[in-house]
């Protein structure tokens, strides 16, 4: 009887061995429903959070948890901006790193420097001055997906909003015309694109909820966008 176990289990080495040998030949791990975690985002208290469902398929409670803000002008309104609505509704606690006038290679390194595992979402809302200055959307577009990688390395769930709709907010001055048809650009690429993180459509403002001919948005466009944020990522309100 104890051979015969013995030998039972030395054709089960060998036949585990000939499947995992076949699969560095050809270069194909198989799967085992219940012995492999599932590809997602792995927080560093080792729960898993499902990047395709969390926040999507049902009411997410996020009382508590710790919020990231990254971004331009858009997102620097400190005390009534869309980003605090979004907070203050969902018992959200947050940090806005957002600052006037900057570029998405300083949101990559302001995130680099300040995002740590202590946060559980981050939002990104930039690319308006990139575009504004002529760079390549296709650039800027890589940038908010570094921002992106960078946020699931830590752990941290993360949030990428296209911003406004260009061709229906924005009046441009003389010499620049070319800006609603570009911010247009990047935002079809920018959905297009952008993997491993939610992007959100906030393309819901209009002109009368535009300050300027860029359309920084008064408190009702920041409203807008915030109601659009909590909707799609299905966050609970209090």
């Amino acid at each position: 009887m104890k051979e015969k176990t013995e030998t039972r289990l030395l054709i089960i080495g060998l036949l585990l061995g000939v499947v995992f040998y076949a699969a560095i030949i050809f270069g194909k791990i198989p799967s085992f429903p219940g012995y492999f975690t599932p590809v997602g985002i792995q927080k560093a208290d080792t729960t898993y959070v499902p990047l395709a469902k969390q926040g999507l398929d049902t009411i997410v409670d996020v009382k508590g948890k710790n919020a990231f803000f990254i971004g331009d002008s858009h997102t620097a309104n400190f005390d009534w901006g869309w980003q605090k609505i979004v907070c203050d509704k969902t018992k959200m606690r947050f940090q806005n790193f957002a600052v006037v006038g900057k570029h998405t290679p300083w949101m990559i390194q302001t995130t680099k420097q300040y995002l740590s595992t202590n946060y559980d979402y981050c939002f990104i809302y930039g690319g308006a001055n990139d575009i504004h200055g002529n760079r390549n959307p296709f650039v800027v577009v890589k940038d908010i997906q570094k921002i992106v990688d960078l946020c699931n390395q830590k752990g941290v769930y993360p949030v990428v909003l296209t911003g406004f709709d260009a061709k229906e907010c924005v009046r441009p001055i003389k010499g620049q015309e070319f800006y609603p048809e570009a911010y247009t650009k990047y935002q079809k690429i920018l959905m297009d694109s952008i993997k491993n993180a939610i992007v959100i459509d906030t393309r819901v403002v209009s002109r009368s909820d535009c300050g300027d001919w860029t359309c920084h948005m008064n408190p009702s466009g920041h409203k807008k966008v915030a109601d659009v944020v909590i909707k799609r990522m299905k966050f609970k309100t209090y």
